[in-house]
């Protein structure tokens, strides 16, 4: 079992927002909270909600736009004043000069940067829908996407039955197209975080020549902002129902029909296992696909194809994006033999740019029973191998760690019996 710390600062004298009442997804409770280190005369609150449906919109409403602050430093908003706002996923609030005089924010995709740039402080919070079905695959939160109508790409059904995507004993994901009802139904899971910059690795465990013509495997970023192509770097498999395209897989930097953004390549026939990841830096985008699970430095003969998108211009990027895995059919077309189709998605993997900061292992505790608990200081994002042995020869494999946080704690209850017992991390590339 894990236990993960989070440590919390507060910078003394900067003006700052505190949430003290945020009410949970469906309420309509009103928020509340305080603002620190500012004179309540001077400034004010611009309060805004995010409907997945809907957008983003001002609260409490256009008229009053600003949320006044008493003269203690606390403050309330209604922010259910219309009729879907109890199913607002986010809630951002913003400290502003009582100047303030933008437009009020009716339902665009993304808070407009005239708005967040007047910030003198800010605070978010997101609230998860408690109907929506959410997966831990990979060390992250997942979201498995659903709709009752036609979502892009497509434009398909999709579904978050667990006939469309599970996990199996090994907590490899499994993404189904359905027939249900002679509706088809495809499946798609969504990241809760935004990574950022760095490679994104994707080992699959199912034959990428064997997909139906019909059927396209997405492995991709994506933001619900425009900006940049909605930050879209793709790899994707499938022949995009050309049955006499001889390559069955693509790198794309959108927009995918500009010259030099999409290269096709061929993933080999009776090929099972295989790694497809793509580097995103600032000023360009580097593909890799190799046999079997991903190596720093592959043999020759385990490449399959790489190529570098290096028009800088073009790269976009990071902001608000997520990863997202789906399986989908081109114009909602069904597979072209009929049956349903599936996919084994064996893990994902990010890795932050840079050299990698090897872990720092500490308080190192022994329990009666003798169990140890063990601190592992290392960096976010990066996976170490932990490993133990009693002479310092022979070195055994305890876990595998995705550091989530500066400091991650865990319990050893296998040193039991052993009167010394020494522990080492190995960071992975």
């Amino acid at each position: 079992m894990f236990f993960v710390g989070l440590q919390m600062y507060q910078v003394l004298g900067a003006p700052g927002i505190v949430l003290t009442n945020v009410p949970a997804f469906g309420s309509l409770d009103n928020l509340s909270g305080w603002v620190v280190d500012a004179a309540p005369s001077s400034v004010r609150l611009a309060v805004f909600i995010y409907i997945p449906s809907s957008g983003w919109w001002s609260k409490p409403y256009c008229d009053p736009q600003l949320t006044m602050i008493r003269p203690d430093g606390s403050w309330t908003t209604d922010v259910t004043t219309g009729g879907s706002d109890a199913c607002a996923t986010r809630i951002t609030v913003l400290l502003v000069s009582t100047n303030y005089s933008e437009p009020c924010v009716m339902g665009p995709a993304i808070l407009p940067t005239n708005v967040t740039a007047q910030a003198i402080a800010s605070a978010t919070v997101e609230r998860l829908d408690p109907n929506a079905r959410w997966i831990s695959f990979s060390g992250y939160d997942w979201w498995v996407k659903t709709g009752s109508g036609l979502l892009g790409p497509g434009p398909n059904y999709f579904s978050d039955s667990t006939n469309n995507v599970w996990q199996d004993s090994m907590g490899q994901l499994h993404l189904r197209i359905t027939n249900r009802t002679n509706q088809w139904q495809c499946a798609e899971v969504i990241t809760r975080r935004t990574f950022g910059y760095g490679s994104y690795r994707f080992e699959l465990n199912s034959p990428v020549n064997d997909i139906n013509p019909s059927v396209v495997l997405g492995l991709f970023t994506w933001s619900d902002d425009p900006a940049y192509t909605h930050r879209e770097i793709d790899i994707e498999c499938g022949r995009w129902a050309d049955t006499n395209d001889s390559n069955n897989a693509q790198y794309v930097v959108q927009p995918w029909d500009w010259a030099g953004h999409l290269v096709r390549y061929y993933v080999p026939a009776g090929l099972t296992n295989s790694t497809h990841l793509f580097t995103w830096e600032t000023n360009r985008v580097t593909y890799q696909s190799e046999r079997g699970s991903y190596s720093p430095a592959p043999a020759s003969t385990n490449m399959i194809y790489a190529w570098a998108f290096t028009n800088a211009g073009d790269v976009p990027q990071t902001g608000d994006e997520n990863v997202r895995l789906n399986l989908w059919l081109i114009t909602g077309t069904p597979p072209t033999d009929g049956k349903e189709a599936e996919f084994i998605i064996k893990s994902f993997t990010f890795v932050p740019l840079g050299v990698p900061q090897p872990a720092v292992l500490s308080s190192l505790q022994r329990f009666p029973a003798g169990h140890i608990r063990l601190t592992v200081n290392g960096q976010t994002d990066r996976r170490y191998q932990v490993q133990a042995s009693t002479n310092l020869h022979d070195w055994l494999d305890r876990c595998l760690l995705l550091a989530t946080n500066c400091a991650t704690d865990l319990f050893d209850t296998n040193s039991a019996g052993f009167d010394q017992c020494f522990f080492r991390t190995i960071t992975l590339p």
